[in-house]
C-alpha cells in the first residue's frame, strides 16, 4: 500500500473540485483524485450556462425565482451567498479564460431558463459546463501545487479521534484502477464527488456517479440531508436502449422550443420549474400510453440551433433527426439531486476537516427542486467558501518548518557528524548479517501522547545515507501524536534503514520532547487565561540550539535570543562591571547598532525605575516574589516590553498567568524536557 502526504485532498475533479483547489494557496499541497479520467465528469456535460445577478435589482427577483423553484424549502441564507457571489465568481472564470457568447460589440449574452422571471443566464455555445471545466483543468494541471490522480476511486475516509473525542477527518483510502492500494493522510479533505445517477436506469449523469461520497460519509456518521430530493430533467432524448440519456437543455425551450403530445399539439407552460414541466410531461405520456412526447425546434431561428445549439444538433444529426426540420423526442430522466451531505456556509460537514461542495453537498440553495442553471453557480460559490475556510484554517495552524537552505548548509553539516560519529567504520553490525542491497520497508511508530517535531531532519538522515531511501510521513511538525500512532514509513536498502535508525530517532524524539514539553507548559497559560508569550533561552545543549530553537516554536513558543549576537541583554555581572543600569544602558547604546534593542535583568525594584528611565527596550523581572513582579510591572506601565524569568517550569508557570507582562521566560523549555518515545518496527523485508 502506498500512502501520501498533503495539505488538502480534493475528491472529484468537476468544477466545484477543481475551483475548490485552485482557490487555495499556492503554497498549499494539493491532491485531486478523479474516480475515472479527468473528462468523466457531470461538470463536462452541463448544457445550459451559468446564472448570475445582472445587477443590484435583479437580487430580489432571484431570490424569489430560487425560492419558488425550490417550493420555499431553500436555506434563506445559502440562497443569498450564492446570488451575491455569483458575479465575482463569473468575473473569476472570464479571469481564467473561460469564453462566454457575447454581442458584436463584446457585451456578454444572457439567455432565459425555465422558472427565470428574466435572461440572466451566461452560456458558451451549448457546451457551458465543458467551457468551464476544460478551463479550469487547464489552470489545474499548470499548477505546481496540485497533484493529479485519475482512475483513483475513494473507498473509505481516514478519520482518528480528534482532542475532544470527536473523530477527525485524516484523509482518504483509495483503490486504483490496476488494483494498487492507496492511502492518503491529509490536514483538510474535500469531497466533490458528484451525484447519483449512476444508480438509476435513465439519467443524464454518467455510471460511475454512484453516491460514494454520501454512502462513506454516512458510514462514518456524518450528517446527510435530504437523500429524498432528487430533480428529473424533463427533456432527454428518447431512447429504447441502455446507456446515459443525452440531456436537450432547457435552454432551448428558454430560445422558443415547445413541448407536444403525440397529436403534435402544445399542451403546457415550457418555462415553468422543472418538476412542474417533467409531472406535465409524464401526465400526458400516461394519458396517451406513449413512451415519449416531442419537442419542436420551429420557433427557434435556424442561426439560434447552428450556433447556440449546435452541439445538440450535431448529435441529433448522429441519431437520425434534424432539429432544423423536425421535432424530436423527448421524456424525462434523473438530472440533478438536491440533497447530499449537510454542509454549512462555509461547506464543512458535520466532521472536523470534512468538507462537501457541488451536488454530493447540501447547501439548502436549491430546497426540493433546484432553479436552471444555479447549479454551476453553487458549485464554483461554495467551493470557493470552503478554500476559504480551508485557508483561514490553515494559516491559523501554520507551523514553523525546516527551511531547505538552513535544512542543506546549516543542519546537514550535524546530520554528517552525528552519522559519523555513530559509524566512523562502518556498522559492522549489519554489514555482518546483511552484506548485499535488499529492499524493505519499516514503520515509524509513537509509544506515548505528545507533540510531533523534527520529521524533516528524521527524513535527511536517511537521504544522506542512501538518497533512494524514500521516506513518507504521515504527520507533520506541530500535530498532536498518540501513543500506537503510525508516524511514517520507510523503504529503502535494509542496510540503511538499521544504520541510520538510531541517529535520526535521536533527531525525532529530542524534537518532538522538547515540543512537547513546550505545548504543554503554552496550554496551561493559555488555560490559565494569560496572553503573555513563552519563550525559551540560550540553555541548550551545545551543538543543538538550532534544533532546540525549532522544537520550541514548533511546540508553540518563541525564541529570545538564538546567540550572543542577537541582541543585548544586561545581567547582574554587566550592570555591576559598568557601574550600574544606567551606565551599562547608556554605553550600549553608544557601542551598538540601533537597530539592536537592549534588555535589562532586573532584581529590584530601584532596577526597574532605572531600568525605565534610561529607555530600555526590554525589562527582565528575574526571580522576584510575585508581589514584587506586580509592583514592578506598575512602575514600568507600558514604557517597556516585560519579560519573567527564573526558574519557570511546567509546575509553576500557572501561578504566572495573573501577571500582564509581555513574555515569560523558561530554559526548561530545552534543558528539562525529556525525549517522546518512538521506534521503528514491524520490519519487512520485500526483495
Amino acid at each position: 500500500m502506498r500512502k501520501l502526504q498533503c495539505d488538502v485532498v480534493v475528491v472529484g475533479c468537476g468544477i466545484a473540485g477543481l475551483y475548490a483547489a485552485l482557490k487555495l494557496p499556492r503554497g498549499c499541497d494539493v491532491i485531486l483524485i478523479a474516480k475515472g479520467d479527468i473528462e468523466t465528469c457531470d461538470s463536462m456535460l452541463a448544457q445550459g450556462g451559468i446564472a448570475v445577478m445582472r445587477n443590484e435589482e435583479d437580487f430580489d427577483l432571484y431570490v424569489e425565482d430560487t425560492l419558488k423553484a425550490g417550493h420555499y424549502e431553500n436555506r434563506r441564507e445559502s440562497v443569498d451567498i450564492m446570488i451575491r457571489n455569483s458575479r465575482d465568481c463569473v468575473n473569476d472564470l472570464i479571469s481564467y479564460g473561460a469564453r462566454f457568447d457575447r454581442d458584436p460589440q463584446g457585451n456578454l449574452l444572457y439567455t432565459r431558463e425555465g422558472a427565470h422571471s428574466r435572461a440572466r443566464i451566461l452560456f458558451h455555445e451549448d457546451i457551458t459546463g465543458r467551457e468551464i471545466t476544460e478551463t479550469l483543468l487547464l489552470q489545474a494541471r499548470a499548477s505546481h501545487n496540485i497533484r493529479i490522480y485519475e482512475n483513483t476511486e475513494m473507498v473509505d475516509l481516514l478519520d482518528e479521534v480528534g482532542p475532544d473525542e470527536k473523530r477527525v477527518c485524516t484523509g482518504v483510502s483509495c483503490v486504483q484502477r490496476r488494483g494498487e492500494k492507496l492511502e492518503i493522510y491529509s490536514r483538510f479533505t474535500i469531497l466533490a464527488t458528484g451525484g447519483i445517477g449512476g444508480t438509476y436506469e435513465r439519467s443524464t449523469n454518467y455510471p460511475i456517479l454512484t453516491g460514494d461520497g454520501c454512502r462513506i460519509a454516512a458510514e462514518h456518521g456524518v450528517l446527510l440531508e435530504h437523500m429524498d430530493y432528487v430533480q428529473i430533467h424533463p427533456t432527454t432524448l428518447y431512447r429504447d436502449t441502455p446507456g446515459r440519456s443525452f440531456l436537450i437543455t432547457e435552454s432551448a425551450r428558454g430560445e422558443g422550443a415547445v413541448l407536444l403530445n403525440s397529436k403534435y399539439e402544445r399542451f403546457t407552460d415550457e418555462l415553468q420549474p422543472r418538476d412542474v414541466v417533467t409531472k406535465a410531461i409524464m401526465d400526458e405520456m400516461e394519458r396517451e400510453g406513449s413512451k415519449h412526447v416531442w419537442l419542436s425546434f420551429e420557433n427557434v431561428m435556424p442561426e439560434i440551433i447552428l450556433s447556440h445549439f449546435r452541439h445538440i444538433y450535431e448529435y441529433c444529426l448522429s441519431k437520425g433527426f434534424d432539429i432544423t426540420k423536425e421535432p424530436i423526442p423527448v421524456v424525462p430522466a434523473q438530472h440533478y439531486f438536491m440533497g447530499g451531505i449537510h454542509v454549512d456556509s462555509n461547506s464543512e460537514t458535520t466532521m472536523p476537516r470534512l468538507f462537501a461542495v457541488g451536488e454530493t453537498s447540501c447547501t439548502g440553495v436549491h430546497g426540493r427542486n433546484r432553479l436552471a442553471s444555479n447549479s454551476l453557480l453553487e458549485c464554483l460559490v461554495f467551493a470557493r467558501r470552503a478554500a476559504e475556510k480551508i485557508t483561514a484554517d490553515h494559516t491559523r495552524e501554520q507551523r514553523p518548518r525546516v527551511d531547505p537552505s538552513t535544512l542543506s548548509v546549516v543542519m546537514e553539516k550535524h546530520i554528517r557528524a552525528s552519522l559519523e560519529e555513530d559509524m566512523p567504520a562502518g556498522d559492522i553490525s549489519t554489514d555482518s548479517v546483511i552484506p548485499d542491497r535488499r529492499q524493505a520497508r519499516v514503520e515509524l511508530l509513537c509509544k506515548e501522547d505528545g507533540i510531533i517535531a523534527g520529521m524533516a531532519i528524521f527524513v535527511r538522515t536517511f537521504e544522506l545515507l542512501d538518497p533512494t531511501t524514500t521516506v513518507t510521513p504521515l504527520v507533520r511538525d506541530g500535530d498532536k501524536i498518540r501513543k500506537g500512532q503510525m508516524l511514517a514509513t520507510i523503504e529503502g536498502d535494509v542496510r540503511t534503514l538499521l544504520s541510520g535508525e538510531r541517529t535520526a530517532l535521536n533527531y525525532l524524539q529530542h524534537m518532538s520532547g522538547v515540543a512537547t514539553y513546550t505545548r504543554q507548559m503554552a496550554d496551561i497559560l493559555a488555560d490559565a487565561g494569560s496572553t503573555a508569550r513563552l519563550v525559551d533561552t540560550r540553555k541548550t545543549t551545545p551543538g543543538m540550539r538550532i534544533f532546540d530553537k525549532m522544537a520550541v516554536r514548533i511546540g508553540g513558543g518563541g525564541n529570545h535570543r538564538h546567540n550572543l549576537s542577537d541582541a543585548v541583554l544586561l545581567k547582574d555581572n554587566h550592570i555591576e562591571a559598568a557601574g550600574g543600569v544606567r551606565e551599562a544602558v547608556l554605553a550600549s547604546r553608544e557601542r551598538c547598532s540601533f537597530m539592536a534593542k537592549i534588555e535589562v535583568e532586573c532584581e529590584t525594584l530601584d532596577m526597574v525605575r532605572d531600568a525605565v528611565e534610561v529607555g530600555a527596550d526590554v525589562i527582565m523581572l528575574d526571580n522576584m516574589s510575585h508581589a514584587t513582579m506586580q509592583e514592578a510591572i506598575d512602575i514600568i506601565d507600558g514604557r517597556a516590553a516585560t519579560e519573567i524569568s527564573g526558574n519557570v517550569t511546567r509546575e509553576n508557570v500557572e501561578f504566572l498567568a495573573d501577571l500582564k507582562v509581555d513574555y515569560i521566560s523558561s530554559g526548561a523549555l530545552t534543558h528539562s524536557a525529556g525525549i517522546l518515545d518512538m521506534s521503528m518496527k514491524n520490519l519487512q523485508v520485500l526483495g
